[in-house]
């Protein structure tokens, strides 16, 4: 049975991860498993964003979790090759179905591969190598984004996660989301919510991110989605508002079958 929760994921960063762009030195030590476990979230992605996240360990814990997912990085290697490195981790999870280039359509980073320093033909060269592996490849797209010449790129990739870097209004959130859906057709989608505003580095609004949600929500039941993924679990221990009005809105909803 599909229902709401066995089609949300965590974003999940390593513990700690966040005290900086937050402005905490408070301890944030809920893991993105125990995150999808308190939201009643089937799904994780482990994404270390350039810090050292070790998978040996953030492995090993998989009750409730049905399937798992990868960003392509560097994994604290320095000079090594993002997929490589990647790859290298796969077997400590038996139940990944996918690969995310997150960050994909931004400046060049050092710790990943960005479509500034990926031809298209390089990346379907790696969609071919992570397909060879049993795997799908998606990447992370921002509202600020929609305006790049990127749509050969697109292409390439078997799905698509949609993010607001800045927490979007009510007329923003479906005026970018709409745009999405048009640049996107006949590919598998995502959405993400953002449970703190990280462009202003401010809590976001609870009212906001249950009106994501509900949205959200029926564009699911329509097909036009498949699910969305929270961001993320380093809010777990600090009672942010919109973090535990995502909870409320969980437990109303995450039964609900698709």
């Amino acid at each position: 049975m599909s229902t709401i929760g066995s089609n949300f994921w965590i974003w999940g960063h390593p513990i700690n991860s966040c005290q900086q762009a937050v402005g905490t030195t408070e301890e944030m030590s809920v893991t993105p498993a125990e995150s999808a476990r308190y939201f009643g979230v089937s799904n994780v992605y482990y994404v270390p964003w350039g810090h050292d996240m070790d998978m040996t360990v953030y492995s090993k814990d998989t009750e409730a979790i049905a399937k798992t997912g990868l960003s392509v990085e560097r994994w604290g290697k320095e000079g090594g090759i993002p997929l490589e490195e990647t790859f290298k981790l796969v077997p400590l999870l038996p139940n990944i179905n996918r690969l995310v280039f997150d960050d994909f359509f931004c400046g060049i980073m050092k710790h990943i591969p960005t479509y500034g320093d990926t031809t298209v033909a390089e990346l379907t060269e790696l969609r071919d190598k992570i397909h060879a592996a049993g795997l799908e490849m998606w990447a992370v797209l921002y509202q600020h984004q929609l305006d790049l010449d990127i749509r050969e790129h697109l292409q390439v990739f078997d799905g698509i996660s949609f993010w607001f870097w800045s927490e979007p209004t009510i007329e923003q959130y479906h005026k970018y989301t709409q745009v999405f859906i048009d640049m996107t057709p006949n590919k598998r989608r995502l959405i993400g919510c953002y449970l703190f505003n990280f462009n202003y580095a401010r809590q976001a609004s609870p009212e906001m991110v249950r009106y994501q949600l509900d949205h959200n929500r029926e564009m699911m039941k329509q097909g036009i989605l498949e699910g969305v993924v929270l961001h993320n679990n380093n809010f777990g221990n600090l009672n942010f508002p919109a973090y535990e009005e995502a909870k409320k809105w969980m437990d109303e909803h995450g039964a609900e079958e698709i």
